[in-house]
């Protein structure tokens, strides 16, 4: 009896809740997955019946119109299922936006299971992990917990979504720590990995355990060709730019200037479906046939250029549209692109092996996806798992590494963050009267670095309460010192929350050595 008392059982709790998520999300996650794939496989034989009865691309169309207008009323009842939903996800978890769980997890399901069924160029990812979240919350909500549980279950449930989506355990628990909460923390990471595991497992059982793009055995890269790997790098990042900047920026202008209203963008996207299923069936879907494409079958250089600006194109039209899409196996489809352009580049230059092209499409996923989403461990572990190859590590660590320096140098931001400030910039700052936790981590040598808490003014009456430091806790006074590694806690209006945590961000992120 003395022994179970020892046992820390709160611990033990958040395990099970974890697995409970995990479970849930596990399911409901797998299910969407199943949808789509039933529907998107079917694709092939509608365009060949197609082409053989002219009159049925009357009805075809027709059909189209029908499904993009469910969708279009599906993002007009609940803007929140709109996009990706990552970032829709992370303001939730920081207090910007209030979900619906129950609006947008019906709706998300729904939507995306036809914009992705029916083989527009956007990714599963996202709808994956907003979905597995909205399971979170769901539960949360049921089980009457308070709102830390809640940010716990909706990230242990986001973390289960994206595992459940690409037989990929690890990724979704590190996506979460690295990109969603950019912290770790022991409860967190209890509830989280539990949660990724258990989808895992269901996600195993009912696909295979086999990796979601499974190139065979892949050679070991030649060490004296490392040096590429870095050039390789630098090519990602301006990619990542250019990507970026399309999506962001040069995207809604052009939507801006369509004379028709914008409830009505989400046509376009499904009526292009029509062309391309005729005369280019292989690029329907988010991209994973063409990423084995690519990797299984050597590609002139002119036909990926001619891939490249085709699927670059009909992705912004369909991420610009308003429409329920993913970002990350889109853009893991274009840092595959670029891979195979840049190696056979370096193989016309150097005599390299033509095979080692793989190799170079590989490394350049996860030099991508570092790029646009500043997130480098997760690009290396997600990149082995979805691929298998545990070998690559190191030229993947050096790839993405690269592109995160660069991407860092030239100003990228995160994607989701992008899309975050642009949703939450048009609402409007006032005070609330509901408090919000906000935790941080002491950079090394950064402004926050040795300094007494009385040097420390945060904006909007904002105040650190809580100081973490090892496995202590204590609530700081005037004279306390901040050391690099302490977690801060905090305390600021809800209202307030972006432009605190803009501030924190620019003071802790300056280096001063």
């Amino acid at each position: 009896m003395y022994r179970l008392k020892l046992i820390d059982w709160s611990k033990i709790n958040y395990v099970m809740k974890g697995i409970l998520v995990g479970a849930v999300a596990g399911i409901v996650v797998s299910a969407f997955r199943m949808a789509i794939y039933s529907i998107l496989n079917s694709m092939p034989l509608v365009y060949d019946w197609l082409r053989d009865t002219p009159l049925g691309i009357i009805a075809w169309t027709l059909f189209l119109l029908f499904i993009a207008f469910i969708v279009i009323l599906l993002v007009r009842d609940e803007p929140h299922i709109e996009g990706n939903g990552v970032a829709e996800l992370k303001g939730q978890l920081i207090g910007t936006l209030k979900l619906n769980w129950f609006s947008v997890l019906w709706r998300k399901f729904v939507a995306s299971t036809l914009v992705l069924g029916l083989g527009i160029p956007v990714g599963r990812e996202g709808p994956s992990i907003q979905i597995g979240g909205m399971v979170g919350q769901g539960l949360n909500r049921l089980l009457k917990g308070n709102k830390t549980q809640e940010n716990i279950f909706i990230s242990s449930g986001a973390a289960a979504g994206l595992s459940a989506a690409f037989n990929a355990p690890l990724s979704g628990f590190v996506i979460i720590l690295e990109e969603v909460h950019h912290r770790f923390s022991g409860i967190l990471i209890l509830s989280v990995f539990s949660a990724s595991i258990t989808a895992s497992f269901f996600a195993f059982y009912l696909f295979g355990s086999q990796p979601a793009l499974d190139f065979g055995v892949v050679s070991a890269f030649p060490l004296r060709y490392f040096l590429y790997l870095a050039g390789l790098g630098i090519l990602l990042a301006c990619g990542g730019w250019v990507f970026q900047k399309t999506l962001f920026k040069v995207v809604p202008k052009v939507f801006a200037w369509l004379p028709i209203p914008r409830y009505l963008h989400g046509f376009i996207p499904f009526l292009l479906l029509i062309p391309t299923g005729l005369f280019w069936t292989d690029m329907l879907g988010g991209g994973t046939s063409v990423i084995m494409s690519i990797a299984s079958t050597p590609t002139p250089t002119t036909v990926l250029l001619a891939i490249l600006i085709f699927r670059f194109l009909l992705f912004n039209i369909g991420y610009g549209s308003g429409i329920p899409a993913g970002i990350l196996v889109p853009s893991l489809a274009f840092g595959a692109i670029l891979g195979g352009i840049y190696g056979n580049a370096v193989i016309q230059l150097t005599g390299l092996e033509e095979p080692f092209v793989r190799n170079f499409v590989i490394y350049a996923m996860g030099g991508f996806f570092t790029a646009t989403t500043k997130a480098p461990l997760t690009g290396i572990v997600l990149i082995t798992e979805l691929t298998g190859s545990i070998t690559q590590m190191m030229p993947i660590s050096i790839v993405c590494l690269t592109a995160y320096v660069v991407a860092d140098m030239i100003g990228l931001e995160p994607s989701d963050e992008v899309t975050l400030y642009n949703k939450t910039r048009r609402l409007p700052t006032v005070f609330q009267g509901k408090l919000t936790h906000i935790d941080v981590f002491v950079e090394p040598n950064s402004y926050l670095d040795g300094r007494l808490m009385n040097q420390v003014q945060l904006p909007y009456n904002a105040k650190v309460v809580r100081i973490r430091r090892h496995d202590n806790e204590f609530m700081p006074h005037r004279d306390t010192v901040l050391l690099p590694g302490d977690e801060l806690q905090i305390a600021s209006d809800n209202g307030f929350v972006n432009e605190v945590k803009k501030y924190i961000a620019k003071v802790n992120d300056h280096i001063y050595i």
